[in-house]
């Protein structure tokens, strides 16, 4: 544990995040289990994925994004989304995630896996004061879900295991990729908006193939990257300094 900001910020050893993921197997079975019978079939980077016709609500994207980014509480339509994804611009994992602490908010289509996720598990740790997001350490090291208690303690949910950052390319593009150790899960992103220092990213989970859901992360400006990875931030400060 680390006090950063007034902030208590907790930091768990691997072996916790291992033994933890394999308690929660059959939470963990269930939400896979749940892409499969998602009222909708949503593949989105198959092969010949380029001739899908996306219809929706046939909104402009920035529109969307517009909404998105007013934080406006509505259900939007999947094909809506995924048209608006490919618009945007890629991230890199290194530059853009790494070392950074992330707000996260789930865009509901009440016809995704990640829609039971936002009501039996975002919802009732809203009702108890948390609020949810991400925080991304090293290219190796990372919580899927990291949880803020009012204002006083930032604190890691290991039920879905550790997590590592890198590069992938998803419907065209290489870009920014949370990798989950024990899951066959992948989020990938993509930069929805950067205007004076706030940076929101949209993301899509997915289970194998299937995209189980979308959501955004926003920077979270309350803990900075020296409190998520401050031996990893020196480490990487040193280097560049040498190298310069």
């Amino acid at each position: 544990m680390r006090i950063y900001n007034k902030f208590a910020v907790f930091f768990f050893p691997p072996v916790v995040y291992d033994l933890i993921q394999y308690l929660f197997f059959p939470v963990n079975y269930l939400l896979g289990l749940l892409c499969y019978i998602q009222p909708q079939k949503s593949v989105w980077n198959d092969p010949g994925y380029e001739k899908l016709e996306l219809k929706g609500t046939g909104i402009d994207p920035m529109d969307l994004k517009a909404a998105i980014l007013n934080g406006k509480q509505s259900v939007f339509h999947e094909h809506d989304i995924v048209r608006l994804f490919d618009t945007l611009p890629t991230v890199s994992a290194e530059d853009d995630l790494i070392g950074r602490a992330w707000k996260g908010r789930v865009l509901r289509t009440n016809r995704s896996a990640l829609d039971f996720a936002h009501w039996f598990i975002a919802t009732p740790l809203r009702l108890l004061g948390f609020s949810w997001g991400k925080r991304y350490c090293t290219a190796k090291t990372g919580d899927p879900l990291f949880i803020r208690w009012l204002n006083l303690f930032y604190l890691p949910l290991p039920m879905w295991g550790n997590v590592g950052m890198m590069d992938v390319r998803w419907r065209g593009k290489s870009t920014a990729t949370m990798v989950y150790d024990h899951q066959p899960w992948r989020d990938f992103f993509r930069l929805l908006s950067d205007e004076d220092g706030n940076v929101v990213l949209l993301g899509v989970w997915t289970h194998k193939h299937i995209a189980g859901g979308w959501f955004t992360l926003t920077l979270d400006k309350d803990i900075t990257a020296n409190a998520v990875a401050p031996k990893a931030l020196e480490a990487k400060t040193n280097d560049e300094a040498s190298a310069a």
